[in-house]
């Protein structure tokens, strides 16, 4: 966990290249100044996140934000502030914190909070930020600040000042982050630790860390605004690749599904699988294909859509013919019949 959270820390903070950059690990806070600017972070409990603080002024001023690599903040949701327990504030959108440099560095922007934050630091025990993330879950960001005034009489003699008072000051000459959507984000995230933990206990898959799977990424795509469709390998064999399908809601009725899917086979006739194979999904149609080659040009070919709170299937079909380099978009019809 150590490694952990001083990997984060040092992330948050930046890397400098600069021969005259000084920095420093100090009681839990990664500090590096290069005058006449000085960056210091600290990791949360959890290693999600860390507590950031930027001297990016000529004097006393002080900018605090979050930086959240583990779990990356909605910019689009507000952020709720705690010092010692204390609600301080409800941090809106864009006028209380906004995403700056990095699309996981968010900063406070509201310069009364800023304040307010600043001149409780040298006496408080801890801070909170608690927020949504891009895939709907919620997060507590507990991060102990014992050693914040050590950090500063650091960062001053670096600096060659001595702060009397440190000011709180929205943060300047920083650059807008990107901003990729959140479905780049949803996918950069990867595979919730609790859904990963689920699949591997629930399924006869394989280990997605394994020799064998290691090379296949999950398929991620979100469905809607409160439902995102997690495809995780779960065997590898001739050519495809099986993945077993979830559906991860943060909504009113929340919760971790397992996906099912009607399947043709000419011998049985219609079946039910947790596995599709070689699958793919088109976020902008919002459609899910799976393809199964069985060898020679042989298989099967699925097509479905999200409606709503499934996926419904608009067609299916099979060659049995097996010619060898047949496009599966033209196989035979199953369902539905011309």
């Amino acid at each position: 966990m150590e490694r952990r959270l001083s990997t984060v820390a040092l992330l948050c903070v930046g890397v400098s290249t600069s021969a005259v950059a000084a920095e420093t690990n100090l009681k839990g806070w990664a500090v590096r100044c290069d005058a006449p600017v000085c960056r210091a972070s600290k990791p949360s409990a959890s290693g999600l996140q860390a507590l950031m603080v930027g001297r990016f002024e000529t004097g006393d001023g002080l900018a605090i934000g979050l930086a959240t690599p583990g779990a990356v903040a909605d910019r689009d949701r507000p952020m709720t502030l705690r010092i010692d327990g204390r609600r301080v504030a409800d941090l809106a959108p864009k006028s209380g914190h906004l995403p700056l440099e990095r699309v996981e560095a968010f900063w406070i922007t509201d310069t009364g909070v800023v304040r307010t934050v600043v001149e409780a630091l040298p006496t408080a025990k801890s801070v909170r930020f608690e927020y949504i993330d891009v895939t709907g879950a919620p997060h507590d960001a507990d991060v102990d600040v014992a050693g914040f005034a050590d950090m500063l009489a650091w960062s001053d003699r670096e600096l060659g000042r001595t702060t009397a008072k440190p000011i709180g000051v929205a943060p300047r000459g920083l650059e807008a982050a990107p901003n990729p959507g959140r479905a780049a984000l949803v996918v950069r995230m990867g595979v919730p630790p609790r859904l990963l933990s689920k699949h591997v206990s629930a399924s006869d898959c394989e280990a997605p860390n394994s020799p064998l799977l290691r090379a296949f990424k999950p398929v991620i795509g979100v469905l809607s605004s409160t439902a995102i469709l997690y495809s995780i390998p779960c065997t590898a064999s001739q050519g495809n690749v099986s993945y077993r399908l979830w559906v991860v809601e943060s909504g009113e009725i929340g919760g971790i599904t397992a996906q099912y899917f009607a399947l043709f086979d000419p011998t049985y006739g219609w079946k039910g699988s947790d596995l599709l194979h070689n699958v793919a999904y088109d976020e902008a149609a919002g459609r899910l294909t799976a393809t199964h080659r069985a060898g020679g040009g042989c298989g099967g070919r699925g097509v479905w859509r999200w409606k709503n709170w499934a996926f419904a299937m608009e067609e299916y079909r099979m060659a049995g013919d097996c010619v060898e380099g047949s496009d599966p978009g033209g196989w035979p019809k199953v369902w539905p019949k011309d």
